[in-house]
């Protein structure tokens, strides 16, 4: 059974993302996370929540936090109810035979969450009602 302390709700806004970062890697801290694997949490934590606040919504909204371990790996779940996205439907990575200049822009950060995480899931289902997007990232605890 994972050691999860339930949803936690936060406006989604660029004003709580410190708070949510924070209560993130405390959480973590306290399940064990080592100090080595701090820097992939918090690459993760950013480029998740700041996507949600910056493109999720037209206007207000919130976004739901759960941290859990499970067995060896420290899990985090974000939820909000905007706009769907699927950041594992498409390849991210940036061709090196494809110039600077001709490169989409964006989804570099998100490369980067899909190599240093050892597992990551999309879900677009329920939550509270109405649909949501649902992604859940694990990385090794040590």
């Amino acid at each position: 059974m994972p050691d999860t302390d339930g949803w936690k709700e936060y406006p989604a806004v660029m004003g709580e993302y410190e708070k949510m970062r924070d209560d993130i890697m405390t959480r973590a801290r306290a399940l064990g996370l080592s100090e080595a694997r701090e820097v992939k949490l918090e690459l993760g934590i950013e480029e998740m929540l700041v996507n949600i606040i910056n493109y999720a919504y037209d206007g207000t909204g919130f976004v739901w936090i759960q941290t859990a371990r499970e067995g060896d790996f420290f899990r985090m779940d974000f939820v909000d109810h905007g706009r769907p996205f699927n950041p594992l439907a498409k390849d991210m990575r940036h061709h090196d035979d494809v110039p600077i200049e001709e490169r989409e822009e964006g989804g570099f950060g998100i490369f980067l969450v899909r190599e240093f995480f050892d597992k990551m899931q999309y879900a677009y289902e329920d939550f509270e009602g109405k649909k949501a997007n649902h992604l859940s990232l694990w990385l090794k605890i040590k």
